[in-house]
């Protein structure tokens, strides 16, 4: 063997090598943006579903102000309170609370409705698009 074709056959493995480890880097670069990118929209969807699951009158209005109309009903054993608060256009979204009377303080949500098509909000992501104050970052 030549010294010529030594140092060819070295460069042509150095430069194979160089292109394995560049595709490598590419992969490994993609994968690490994929994974950023669900690391993300989890967490925004973990910070919605918090925000959603802790609704309660008090909470509701320190993030969204006073509603226009509240509405709360007694029927022991049971506290019933409804809130509507004004979106755009006409509708009012309507926000529906219950309590046990002897537990002030234990509020659950049980329904968010839209007044004039009687759409209900199910999803944490409707909830949020129904009254955008619900969210935490704004």
């Amino acid at each position: 063997m030549k010294l010529t074709d030594i140092k060819a056959n070295r460069q042509s493995w150095i430069m194979a090598g160089s292109v394995v480890l560049v595709v490598a880097g590419l992969l490994l670069a993609q994968f690490l943006i994929v994974k950023t990118a669900q690391w993300f929209k989890e967490a925004r969807e973990r910070r919605i579903q918090k925000a959603t699951d802790s609704v309660t009158p008090d909470r509701l209005i320190a993030r969204c102000g006073p509603s226009a109309e509240d509405e709360t009903t007694d029927v022991f054993p049971v506290v019933r309170r409804t809130m509507g608060y004004k979106a755009s256009g006409q509708r009012t979204i309507v926000f529906t609370f219950t309590r046990s009377a002897d537990e002030p303080q234990n509020w659950v949500l049980l329904t968010i409705k839209d007044s004039v098509g009687d759409t209900s909000y199910e999803t944490p992501d409707a909830k949020i698009s129904a009254l955008p104050c619900l969210d935490s970052t704004k």
